[in-house]
């Protein structure tokens, strides 16, 4: 005949706290708890290879006795397998979460969206535009409705592979953008390792510089600008500016009014929309501000940005508008907005090309009318204004050359 057990239903009711814990026993390293506050706990007390243990089985009266002898039983039955029961409920406790957690959150576009969000901030508006349209086009149809923890490394690697034959910068950045979506995924506890491939199965960047337009060249183009029935003046006069400030296609783009003094002659570049993150301060010649005043009547009064999106006034110019402008005027492959701050450079350093201490200031200047910093950037970013003199006169000169380059047939 098998013993009674140990434990009654009536037994731990009847049991009152007491100054200390006190245990109940019940079978097979079974007991119950009884803690000075009143709360009883079961518990499971095992030796594993030589080790002691302790399970946590709940409370009664949540858990009943005959379920506590359930749950001794099932804890039992692992140890006599050499599994420790604790370990073993924490591992499928996990699992379910990570089930969970898949399920409610572990899609490739919930992934991303929250990824984008917690990422955009420092981030130019441009950038933060370029990057949305890039995962729209590239990568949400591919991946959207996927579970993250699914996608392989071959399947990324040839998307990727497919995206580069159309545009290598682009598929470069998709890399970076699925590296960090997997990284912040290992970090929500969906995945455990990145799948994403080394920058190695892409093709090394070329590097080849952004082609510029010989002075003759520059000339000719210039001449073509100035037929007004190529192209609607606001786009002529963006492209002007590019060329007679010499500040990057997206800095005369992005541009607002608030910006720019023009009876100081002066247009200063907040340091939210520069390439290094300083503040550009830029003389603009005469013909800059002539052009600048002659927009200014163009432009509705209460419009804060110089170039305004035709479809969207709230947004700039489109990006490739000035890109497309030179191709259109059959420039395309032989030069870039960008490309005319090389030409600009070369005009110059060859001005400034001897070793003395005026053609090394003149260096400098340049450098600084180019928002190029030949020094620390802590010391850049009080110094701004270096050489105002001497950039007027360069920019100026600049400007005067570009006149001289026009009138020559």
């Amino acid at each position: 005949m098998l013993a009674s057990p140990m434990l009654t239903a009536v037994k731990i009711n009847a049991a009152k706290p007491a100054e200390k814990a006190y245990k109940l026993a019940d079978s097979g390293g079974l007991f119950l708890l009884v803690q000075p506050s009143g709360a009883k706990l079961w518990r499971y007390k095992f030796r594993l290879g030589g080790v002691e243990g302790l399970d946590a089985l709940g409370s009664y009266p949540e858990v009943t006795l005959a379920q506590a002898r359930q749950a001794h039983g099932e804890s039992r039955r692992l140890v006599s397998q050499g599994i420790n029961p604790v370990a073993d409920r924490k591992q499928r406790k996990q699992a379910l979460f990570q089930a969970n957690l898949a399920r409610d959150k572990g899609s490739f576009a919930a992934i991303a969206a929250e990824w984008s969000a917690a990422t955009e901030k420092g981030l130019r508006p441009a950038t933060l535009k370029q990057r949305e349209r890039e995962l729209r086009n590239d990568l949400l149809p591919k991946f959207k409705a996927r579970q993250i923890s699914d996608i392989s490394r071959v399947e990324i690697t040839k998307l990727l592979k497919v995206v580069e034959e159309r545009a290598p910068e682009v598929a470069r950045n998709l890399r970076n953008y699925l590296w960090s979506i997997f990284e912040y995924a290992i970090d929500s506890g969906l995945i455990t390792a990145n799948p994403v491939p080394t920058v190695r199965v892409l093709k090394k960047r070329d590097q080849t510089k952004h082609p510029a337009l010989s002075p003759d060249q520059i000339g000719e183009f210039l001449r073509k600008l100035d037929d007004r029935a190529l192209m609607n003046d606001q786009t002529r006069i963006a492209m002007l500016l590019v060329m007679l400030t010499t500040c990057r296609k997206t800095e005369i783009i992005g541009g607002k009014w608030e910006e720019i003094d023009l009876d100081a002659g002066v247009w200063e570049i907040p340091d939210g929309r520069m390439k290094n993150k300083l503040p550009h301060w830029v003389p603009l010649s005469r013909q800059a501000t002539s052009l600048l005043r002659e927009l200014r009547k163009l432009t509705p009064a209460n419009q804060a940005l110089l170039f305004p999106n035709r479809r969207d006034p709230r947004r700039s110019m489109a990006n490739r508008s000035l890109n497309a402008v030179m191709e259109r005027l059959g420039y395309g492959g032989e030069g870039t907005p960008h490309g005319m701050r090389a030409a600009f450079s070369t005009h110059f350093n060859e001005e400034f090309a001897g070793g003395d201490e005026k053609a090394k200031a003149g260096k400098e200047a340049v450098e600084y009318c180019l928002s190029h910093m030949p020094m620390g950037m802590t010391r850049a970013a009080y110094n701004r204004y270096a050489y105002k003199k001497e950039r007027r006169a360069i920019m100026q000169e600049w400007a005067d050359t570009l006149d001289m380059l026009r009138k020559q047939e």
